[in-house]
């Protein structure tokens, strides 16, 4: 898998229509304001994109969107979190542990990991994020709750389930689990967020390679109280 055939193309990336949020219920109205606020964020920039903007984009008024958010910037959080929930909602559902290898689920897990974390929009999201960090350290909090340490959880519950088989050595599972996402997420993340990974990077190598990196590690370790 190169990550030109694995990857959502840059043309996923297009500008999201915005209209009145004015069908379905009020939680899909609701829904519906956070993506097209958040297109309009990712398109014109933060500082660019004023609550009037959103307002007269969405066909709503100013009042209605103060009367659900504080502010812009409360605004901005609800609709990353809305979005990376969805994608972390749809990643950390593995089923039929128990007739597959950890082999087998950690390159399930982690293939969805990296075509997700290098997609164009997702790389918006991690700029906005830092690039916002400094005038909203709340927005890093409320990224990190929502989507790594979620992503952790999910991954410190599968490796308990194959310890107590003993199909692993019991250990801090948390920080196993950092770890695993670190090797496998950071360089190639890094190099991508500045446009130097190379178009014919070949992510599966990366996932296999992170994989029984891993798992090598980690039994030769010898048992620990779990955490």
């Amino acid at each position: 898998m190169h990550t030109n055939s694995t990857l959502i193309p840059e043309s996923s990336s297009a500008k999201t229509r915005v209209g009145r949020p004015k069908a379905g219920t009020e939680q899909e109205r609701h829904a519906l304001l956070l993506e097209q606020a958040l297109a309009l964020f990712m398109e014109e920039g933060v500082a660019q994109t004023s609550v009037a903007r959103i307002a007269s984009a969405c066909g709503v008024s100013t009042r209605t969107i103060y009367e659900r958010f504080d502010n812009k910037h409360a605004l901005l959080i609800a609709a990353i979190k809305h979005r990376v929930e969805q994608d972390v909602s749809a990643m950390v559902q593995v089923d039929n542990l128990a007739s597959q290898s950890l082999q087998q689920v950690l390159t399930q897990v982690g293939r969805f990991m990296l075509n997700r974390v290098l997609e164009p929009r997702m790389l918006s999201f991690f700029r906005i994020g830092v690039a916002e960090a400094a005038h909203v350290p709340e927005l890093s909090r409320a990224m990190k709750a929502v989507g790594p340490e979620r992503i952790h959880q999910m991954l410190a519950d599968i490796f308990r389930f194959y310890a107590a088989r003993n199909q692993l050595p019991s250990q801090d599972f948390k920080r196993a689990a950092e770890s695993f996402c670190e090797l496998l997420i950071a360089a190639p993340r890094t190099k991508a967020l500045f446009g130097v990974l190379d178009k014919d990077w070949d992510a599966e190598a990366h996932l296999a390679f992170v994989v029984n990196l891993f798992l090598h590690g980690m039994q030769g370790m010898e048992s620990a109280d779990a955490a």
